[in-house]
């Protein structure tokens, strides 16, 4: 493979992961243009391609990769920016996002207020027909019906259209014939269907995962739809490829077709990036950690997998499809310190993001962040920000501090600094406990793979805090969700309803779903230019005890042709999970099986990356200066190194700090980091 590219837009930076043939890294770093996301993408490509001496349109024509991901469709459904869209729904039915599943978010607040209706009720319209169960029409559709609900959300001048009808999930005529008949009369609005997004049972969940394709279909259309032009206007000759919330990549025309696969896009590229680096130490359990300038992610891998969900939600609507379970606070280097009436620090979950960005930026804005506290604390080299590309004001720092915090507090700025500092880890450990210790996981046989620009300052501290023995900070930790896109796969979701119970199974069924769902997933992906050794086909099935609510997703035996003793396998792989996840399991119990999958994954060529040879030189060959660092209360006179002149075999001894363009390590006492043979930091806690 050639050059590949990733590039993931953030909420204060826009990062780009270049790899060459020969596995060298270049990374780069772009401010993130709200107004114009595409804006910082076009800037950073000009810039990668002025610094390999190529003309932008020989800089794209070889790149063998293009993989993009961002938070704009999570965006628009979190700040509500999205267009007026319509539901078409079974007639009765139409209230089923404001009933939800029957609980309350906060189910004993007496006090809690309704949920806001997402759509609201007048553009929620039902029609006259209804599929049973079995997938028998008991009542046929009637087309004047659906012309009428047409009509009425056309005079509302919708974008989009969710359909939603009962039982479609075992039978989608109905919800074809609605969409033939809606595109009639509504000429250029795209209709979503329950049938193709999620067709799997509960239907608020199905409904809300429709709803939030149709809301976000018009704009990620529009903004994919004009990068994609100005590629290949430029000079891109392979596909535009986008980083989908299961871990995979897809092309345009595919998440366009599923626009649910398009929230939390960057994020769910981390974990692959995370496990990149700790294979490389023979790794397999670790817990991914990604402190950007907005919000700080977090996510388990277990034996070589990261942990899948579908109780994902946003803006508390439930995403519904398996989703990389990755966990995000308001925790990143623009979160705002601030002090509350009562006299009590806090950080964050607001931030500065990139437009004006911390005070040291110098950009208009005012408030201390996060940031501002490592630049007082001395870990941040007010000289060296970005490789020296932007300048950072300590002053204002200090300044912005003193003024929100210290004097507030009668505290001095230093203390200020540090107690920012302690609260801001505080709400990140609270956020791996989250994942890990909450759900029986001991964190301390893991190790902690760090991304993010700010996530190398705060990780050994974080990591030791929680009693972990290793922190490994990769040497694309500054841009590491652009660099996991571009060691993602492509990965699609193929699912059937079929509803069984494992003492009564009709094993010929059951044989004859997985074959037609493993030829759409095969069909798909050889479209798509992967030959069948590059196919992989992964099976799973949704379970539950008898009674249960909720299932939990157990692998499928990839057999020709599944047998009893298959089945019993998977039955005992359904106890096991369940003893796992939540300390007991029923062993004489059957159970519910509902949704029926496959997963197609066409397998990328595989990036190895370039490995250095062995330094028998000691890391104070890379020493930079000397300067003064506030450590527990106190000022240490500190050795700062040149990241990027430490080779493999070196090694630094705590306290330290090392200097990237990208990011900053900062290492304690007690603390030693040695170099990997990829240039990786491996920390000894």
């Amino acid at each position: 493979m050639g050059e590949v590219l990733g590039i993931d837009i953030g909420g204060t930076f826009t990062d780009f992961s270049l790899v060459d043939d020969r596995g060298r890294i270049t990374l780069w770093k772009e401010a993130t243009t709200p107004k114009d996301p595409s804006q910082g993408i076009k800037t950073g490509l000009a810039n990668l391609a002025k610094a390999r001496g190529l003309p932008l349109a020989a800089f794209l024509s070889g790149l063998d990769l293009f993989v993009h991901g961002s938070t704009i469709a999570t965006n628009t459904v979190i700040q509500r920016n999205g267009p007026a869209i319509g539901l078409i729904c079974t007639e009765g039915f139409r209230d089923v996002i404001f009933l939800r599943n029957g609980f309350k978010p906060e189910r004993f607040n007496w006090n809690l207020a309704p949920p806001d209706d997402f759509v609201p009720r007048y553009l929620r319209l039902g029609v006259k027909g209804r599929i049973d169960y079995k997938g028998d029409i008991v009542t046929p559709l009637d087309p004047a019906s659906v012309q009428a609900a047409a009509r009425a959300l056309k005079a509302e001048n919708v974008k989009a259209v969710a359909v939603a009808l009962l039982w479609s999930i075992v039978n989608p005529a109905h919800e074809r014939q609605v969409k033939e008949l809606v595109e009639g009369e509504l000429p250029g609005v795209p209709v979503v269907l329950s049938s193709d997004v999620l067709p799997a049972i509960r239907e608020w969940e199905r409904t809300c995962s429709t709803l939030l394709s149709a809301y976000v279909l018009p704009g990620i259309s529009t903004y994919l739809r004009e990068l994609e032009h100005y590629l290949n206007e430029n000079g891109l000759r392979r596909p535009l490829l986008i980083i989908q919330l299961n871990g995979g990549c897809a092309s345009v025309e595919n998440v366009l077709k599923k626009p649910i696969y398009a929230l939390a896009s960057g994020p769910a590229a981390g974990p692959a990036a995370a496990l990149h680096c700790a294979q490389r130490e023979n790794l397999g359990d670790v817990i991914a950690v990604d402190m950007g300038g907005t919000s700080f992610d977090v996510c388990m891998v277990t034996g070589g997998q990261a942990t899948m969900t579908k109780e994902m939600r946003v803006e508390d609507m439930p995403v519904g499809v398996a989703a990389v379970d990755v966990h995000s606070i308001g925790a990143g280097g623009g979160s705002i310190a601030w002090v509350d009436k009562g006299g009590a620090l806090h950080v964050g979950p607001r931030s500065a993001g990139a437009d004006p960005g911390p005070a040291c930026y110098g950009q208009g804005g005012t408030e201390p962040t996060v940031t501002d506290a490592n630049v007082v604390l001395g870990f941040i080299n007010p000289d060296y920000f970005l490789g020296g590309r932007r300048g950072i004001d300590a002053a204002r720092s200090r300044a912005a501090i003193e003024r929100a915090v210290a004097k507030p507090l009668g505290i001095s700025v230093e203390e200020a600094a540090q107690g920012i500092f302690r609260i801001v880890n505080s709400n990140m450990i609270s956020a791996i406990r989250a994942v890990s210790i909450e759900r029986g996981i001991d964190p301390r046989n893991y190790a902690m793979v760090v991304g993010g620009g700010a996530g190398a300052i705060h990780a050994a501290k974080l990591a030791a805090d929680l009693g972990m023995k290793t922190a490994i900070i990769p040497r694309y930790a500054g841009v590491f969700c652009s660099y996991g896109m571009v060691v993602s796969d492509v990965k699609h979701d193929h699912v059937k309803t079929m509803a069984c119970n494992s003492d009564r199974l009709d094993l010929d069924r059951i044989n004859a779903l997985f074959a037609e769902l493993e030829q759409s997933a095969r069909v798909q992906l050889e479209a798509e230019g992967f030959p069948p050794e590059r196919i992989e086909l992964r099976r799973f099935v949704d379970a539950k005890y008898p009674s249960q609510v909720h299932e939990l997703t157990v692998t499928v035996p990839s057999a020709a042709r599944l047998s009893a003793e298959h089945m019993q396998e998977v039955l005992e792989s359904f106890h096991a999970l369940h003893e796992r996840m939540f300390t007991y399991c029923v062993r004489q119990s059957p159970a519910d099986y509902f949704h029926w999958g496959v997963t197609g994954i066409g397998r990328t060529a595989g990036i190895n990356a370039a490995e250095m040879l062995l330094e028998p030189s000691p890391a104070a060959l890379a020493l930079k200066a000397e300067r003064q660092v506030l450590f527990d209360r106190t000022f240490v006179p500190t050795r700062c190194y040149d990241g990027d002149a430490l080779r493999h075999g070196m090694t630094v001894e705590g306290p330290a700090v090392i200097e990237q363009e990208n990011t900053t390590v900062v290492l304690f006492g007690r603390q030693r980091l040695r170099v990997n043979g990829f240039g990786d930091f491996v920390v000894s806690l």
